[in-house]
């Protein structure tokens, strides 16, 4: 209680001074006539009695001040002057304040706007109920190169009834016999539009404990319907597209054409509900084809589960261990996967991951190296501020100790320097988290896919407090580093040495540390950014197997619903007719796989008279591509072998195929491959049988799954001769004309084709380039960014240290002039010091990026963390810098004037 009443007393103090002030002196003067009264009682006369009593009490302010300073009010009066007083002394040195104000802002900037990555990716957790619980289920069987598979629907369905360890189990795909492969065609409207879509089981949802904000969700009838029957036409939409394609009108229980198809939206999810990053737009209910639902090999479910209250990771993963022996027991390995090899040489097995590690896949270290990026700057942007900081107290000791000589306590001293130190910090910190959250938007709009959970990126409390705290301790760090080592100097010394702005040799030695400090970590900086521009150059370099020069490619989808094969083949016939006659366009071809981003479609494909070395009759092709028109040509892939596919490969002739050099070295193995056969399925193109293919050219390998992995195996076949076409092609043009020259006749020709039909991805192939290699891209232009500001704070830092150091010793230069010194001998001398500053960073740098570069080295392609060439042009790049930086202020010092000089002292 008593803690509490001095609470509320001081409060009271502070908000309602004058009463307060007004009753204690009331108090003070009854007392004081209380005095005076006994004293005129005891005989003395009044006045006599007055001066007795006052030299008794004291003086009634004296008492005043007193009693505000045992209620620490006068502390409240002491912060506000000294406001006042830093805003006047700021006021007056208008150039120091905007440099600390904006170069501390850029580094708190850097660094939350760093962090709201760290945050909103790796730290926060995912937006579900009890996150933690929530597993991502795979199947591994790496010794066929299949890593991280999903599962078939037999293994999910005895997965989901069987298992001990999970509350709850769902699926998901992004494909399926029903719809395309993660998109679908919407009708809003007049307006056709590709959408990112996602088809899921009924027990998803519960699985993620996520409910519809409007409507319901997919019954258990709805979904898993796996017979030859299609799914209920009914869907979902997202909570954005409902509002940016429908406007928010009511539109539960109406008709949306999807696909082709009338659908009923029975439901809106709410603002941010999403799959697996998936940007999902459109919730279709899950529907396989019955051939697919009974196949144990044929892997298209993705699996979520939620681990049961006390179960641990190591135990559901025991349990899914034992699940996979069960089945090998049971069925076989041959029938989980498509192969017939022995189960542990296959190793197949089921692999639990946690569902956020999932999501941020291999995100995590190129994100925390920019975290530690970040890290260095705003260090070297502290030791550049230290700087400043002890040059301007230098010039501020005489005040100082004039005012410590005056009464002022050091703690008093040290609040001002605090003071100063936080209004500048606070600014910053203002400007900073202004600068971040426009960084964090400019990021996301110039890589919407480069970075996960970008829907989750948002500066929040966290965040806030992170700013919060840099600011914080900047704001001390002005403090003490003002301040100093103040008190360790008497007064008469101080007095004297004021008038020059002279300082200790402690701040001398602490100025050369600093610099030293930043010039070794603009080296770490400097030579990891080196070796991240180097990939991404090496990235780009890449001979990816065609000419991607003057090629420009647009996607398109006909609806499965109201189109056969043979239908889906006239029609882009006839796109690919139309373009082929508009001016300065060279050539056109169609092709269902658009290089170099590509995900693996491994077909199991029979080959004629082949056994591989474990029995088998067939090979898993890594790549189909379906090709219409002069697809070789058009793409500038050499033929290596053989001939390319001619207008006489029609559907009355044989059927004939061209497959890639590492095919036909992996299968024929030295042997000729024309005029090998192989059975590529007929379902996976819209053929409605197998038939043999003959081999009749092999095409130079060309890059697939990203410009970085090697080629994969590839088959080629003709749509021409079978006269079908799957559902989504890509179009690729050779032109002399540039994508938005192309765009309006572009959308001409497929509207003409068909209205419902959207042109989406219009773009020429060194953007399709440039999106396969976004993320060493994006690390390689942050950090290149960051490595630029802290090379420019380096060589500021250096230069200040050495304009200082001039300032200071402008005497002692004049004379030595006077008496005869060479004016290139002081240049040389000055230039010295500060390239001696720079050599000791530089090796202290070098050190430390052959301890730090080893973490980025998985991020690296074809240049090692050692990289020669790399650190001799960053250790040039940076001895030049120093010497410009070190140039300006000894020229300065060479051309003082020693007349001028010695009469100013």
């Amino acid at each position: 209680m008593r803690i509490l009443d001095k609470a509320r007393l001081r409060l009271r103090s502070l908000c309602r001074r004058p009463n307060v002030d007004f009753e204690l002196e009331a108090e003070l003067r009854f007392h004081l006539d209380q005095l005076i009264e006994e004293n005129i009682s005891s005989g003395m006369p009044p006045e006599e009695a007055r001066r007795a009593a006052q030299r008794m009490i004291g003086g009634i302010a004296q008492y005043k001040e007193e009693c505000q300073d045992m209620r620490r009010v006068n502390f409240v009066e002491d912060l506000v002057q000294d406001l006042r007083y830093t805003i006047r002394s700021l006021a007056k040195s208008p150039g120091f304040t905007g440099v600390v104000v904006a170069t501390l802002a850029l580094g708190i900037g850097a660094n939350t706007a760093i962090f709201t990555i760290v945050q909103g990716v790796l730290l926060r957790p995912l937006d579900y109920p009890k996150p933690d619980q929530l597993m991502y289920l795979t199947a591994e069987s790496p010794a066929i190169g299949g890593t991280r598979n999903a599962l078939s629907a037999p293994e999910y369905t005895e997965f989901r009834q069987m298992n001990q360890s999970f509350a709850a189990v769902g699926a998901y795909s992004t494909g399926g016999a029903a719809y395309t492969t993660g998109e679908v065609n919407l009708t809003a409207g007049d307006r056709p539009l590709r959408v990112r879509s996602i088809s899921v089981d009924a027990h998803l949802l519960k699985t993620l404990s996520i409910q519809p904000e409007q409507g319901r969700f997919f019954s258990d009838e709805e979904t898993a319907r796996w017979t030859g029957t299609l799914p209920p036409p009914i869907a979902i939409l997202s909570h954005g597209l409902w509002r940016t394609a429908f406007g928010g009108r009511p539109l539960v229980g109406q008709k949306v054409e999807i696909e082709g198809r009338p659908h009923e939206i029975v439901g809106i999810m709410p603002p941010g509900a999403d799959v697996m990053d998936n940007h999902t737009q459109v919730w279709l209910p899950l529907w396989l084809h019955p051939s697919t639902a009974r196949q144990r090999g044929d892997h298209v479910l993705y699996v979520i589960a939620r681990l049961k209250d006390g179960v641990t990771f190591e135990a559901a993963q025991t349990e899914l261990n034992a699940f996979v022996d069960d089945w090998g027991e049971r069925v076989g390995t041959k029938d989980h996967v498509p192969t017939n090899r022995p189960l542990r040489a296959v190793d197949h097995t089921l692999q639990l991951r946690a569902l956020q590690d999932a999501i941020v896949g291999n995100a995590s270290r190129p994100i925390w190296v920019l975290q530690a990026a970040v890290g260095f700057v705003l260090l070297i942007v502290c030791a550049n501020l230290a700087n400043l900081t002890m040059a301007r107290a230098g010039s501020r000791r005489r005040e100082f100790v004039l005012r410590a000589a005056l009464g002022a306590s050091r703690g008093r001293l040290l609040r001002q320097s605090v003071t100063e130190g936080a209004v500048m910090s606070g600014a910053a910190g203002i400007l900073g988290l202004w600068l971040a959250n426009a960084g964090v938007r400019a990021l996301i709009r110039a890589y919407p896919t480069g970075i996960p959970r970008t829907s989750e990126l948002t500066i929040d409390l966290p965040v806030l407090l992170v700013a919060l705290g840099l600011s914080t301790a900047t704001a001390l760090l002005f403090g003490f580093v003002s301040l100093g080592r103040g008190r360790t100097s008497s007064m008469v010394t101080a007095l004297k040495e004021g008038a020059r702005g002279a300082s200790g040799a402690w701040r001398h030695y602490a100025r050369r540390g600093l610099v030293i400090a930043q010039v070794a970590f603009a080296v770490m900086l400097v030579i990891g950014a080196g070796l991240l521009v180097q990939t991404v150059y090496n990235l780009t370099r890449i001979d990816a197997g065609f000419d991607r020069s003057r090629l420009v490619t647009f996607s398109m989808t006909l609806p499965m619903a109201n189109s056969d094969p043979d239908t889906r083949a006239q029609a882009y016939q006839r796109v690919l007719d139309r373009l082929r006659s508009v001016p300065g366009v060279l050539g056109t071809v169609a092709m269902s796989g658009l290089p170099p981003n590509r995900t693996p479609d491994a077909i199991a494909t029979p080959i004629e008279n082949y056994t591989s070395d474990d029995g088998r009759t067939f090979e898993i092709i890594d790549y189909y591509q379906f090709v219409m028109g002069d697809y070789f040509g058009t793409m500038g892939i050499p033929i290596v072998a053989g001939r390319g596919f001619e207008r006489t490969d029609n559907a009355s002739q044989g059927k004939v195929a061209i497959v890639n050099e590492t095919l036909a070295k992996r299968i024929w193995k030295g042997q000729n491959p024309i005029g090998q056969r192989l059975r590529p399925p007929g379902g996976s193109f819209g053929a409605t049988d197998d038939v043999w293919h003959t081999v009749i050219g092999v095409a130079k390998d060309v890059r697939q799954r990203g410009v970085e992995r090697p080629a994969g195996t590839e088959l080629y076949v003709s749509l021409d001769q079978h006269g079908v076409s799957p559902p989504s092609m890509n179009v690729v043009m050779r032109t002399t004309l540039p994508p938005a020259a192309l765009s309006g006749t572009i959308q001409r020709v497929v509207r003409e084709v068909d209205a419902a039909v959207p042109v989406v991805r219009l773009r020429n192939m060194d953007s399709v380039f440039a999106e396969s290699i976004r993320r060493p891209r994006l690390l390689a232009q942050l950090l290149g960014t960051f490595a630029g500001l802290a090379l420019l704070l380096a060589a500021i830092g250096t230069y200040g240290v050495l304009s200082y150091m001039v300032t200071e010793r402008r005497r002692e230069i004049g004379i030595r002039v006077a008496l005869g010194a060479a004016r290139s001998h002081v240049l040389t001398q000055i230039m010295k010091q500060g390239l001696q500053v720079t050599a000791i960073g530089v090796t202290i740098g070098l050190a430390g990026a052959l301890a730090v570069n080893r973490l980025i080295a998985s991020l690296l392609f074809g240049v090692q963390p050692t990289d020669t060439a790399t650190i001799a042009f960053v250790i040039a790049t940076i001895t030049a810098v120093a010497v410009l930086a070190s140039w300006l202020p000894a020229w300065r010092a060479s051309r003082l004037d020693p007349n001028v000089v010695l009469r100013d002292e």
